[in-house]
């Protein structure tokens, strides 16, 4: 399999595990009678796990599209080439997630058929406008901050 379908598969198991882990929180916190749980501790959720899923899920797509090292070779991210397998990574996520947001939208969003008090993804519009826009940033971040930068040469300049 190529860099594109193994981001597909990976991102769509990091989409599926955060929103069952999501679920789960939010159904605990409403449960509970917590005094300081509001509306916002349900979008905090969805933000903190879109957040680690964009983050996971481009590392663990990064790991397994990438060429296969010797035993002992650094993270994938600071082999040769990674650079390109990070961009098609990011890339085809991104695809995914928009994919998503359009599949959602004509399926469920425009027709106004979910409960305003729902607190889930993606039956709730602003929840899910969180936890894409967090994945969407958590995959972005990964990209420029966990990728090693070029060491340049001061004296070639």
């Amino acid at each position: 399999m190529g860099v594109i379908w193994k981001t597909v598969l990976v991102t769509l198991l990091c989409l599926v595990a955060a929103d069952v882990a999501g679920a789960i929180a939010v159904t605990v916190f409403d449960i509970l009678p917590l005094r300081f749980a509001s509306a916002a501790v349900a979008y905090a959720i969805w933000l903190v796990l879109g957040g680690f899923c964009g983050l996971f899920a481009y590392n663990i797509a990064g790991e397994w599209a990438s060429p296969k090292a010797e035993a002992g070779a650094p993270d994938w991210s600071a082999r040769p080439g990674a650079g390109g397998v990070g961009l098609g990574v990011l890339i085809t996520a991104l695809i995914v997630i928009g994919a998503l947001v359009a599949l959602f939208y004509a399926i469920i969003w425009s027709h106004g058929g979910v409960a305003s008090d729902d607190d889930y993804v993606p039956d709730s519009l602003p929840h899910s406008i969180v936890f894409f826009v967090a994945v969407t940033a958590g995959l972005i971040g990964a990209r420029f901050f966990l990728m090693p930068t070029q060491a340049k040469d001061p004296l070639s300049q």
